[in-house]
């Protein structure tokens, strides 16, 4: 088992520690059960692990927040560690998109003004699927990480992506592999 499911706000999470849990609705990834309990861990937050939730304090996601889930990056200390994807029943799927390689042109801002200079050169490599409204993780060759902000338009022009962002437009020249 492995499904992510919401713990409805102001229920207990039973941990070793006591109750830790929050305020809020909030996501949890449940891996087993009991007659009574999930197991599992909230989603975020500080690594505790077999954490106990009540049955009826759950909920499945609903389509809305499937959505919002879907494609989203997950990481720690600012560093994206995985892209979660979930089927209509909260269980973790595997993803889809292929990385893209490429060498970052030029960046500018909304009125074509040149930023960023020094990121000019750049290897970095991406995923393919890349989503309006969500930022995007440009992987370096030397373990960097550049975050967009909020993806508002991505096209592709001949072996350029164009990637626009709220605040920026990034080149990428794709890499002939």
């Amino acid at each position: 088992m492995n499904k992510i499911m919401v713990l409805k706000g102001g229920s207990p999470a039973l941990h070793k520690l006591g109750d830790i849990g929050r305020k809020q609705d909030d996501l949890i990834r449940v891996h087993s059960e009991t007659d009574t309990h999930y197991i599992g861990n909230f989603e975020e937050g500080y690594g505790y692990i077999d954490v106990k939730f009540k049955k009826e304090d759950c909920r499945p996601l609903n389509e809305e927040e499937r959505k919002e889930l879907n494609g989203s990056w997950f990481g720690i200390n600012g560093l994206p560690m995985y892209r979660m994807y979930v089927d209509e029943e909260g269980n973790m799927i595997s993803g889809k998109g292929t990385m893209i390689q490429g060498v970052i042109d030029t960046i500018t801002d909304s009125e074509g003004n040149q930023k960023h200079k020094d990121w000019f050169g750049w290897e970095v490599s991406f995923q393919e699927d890349i989503q309006i409204g969500k930022s995007l993780p440009l992987f370096t060759n030397d373990l960097r990480v550049i975050t967009t902000s909020s993806v508002t338009n991505a096209e592709i022009l001949g072996d350029i992506y164009v990637i626009h962002t709220r605040n920026s437009v990034y080149y990428i020249k794709v890499k002939n592999s």
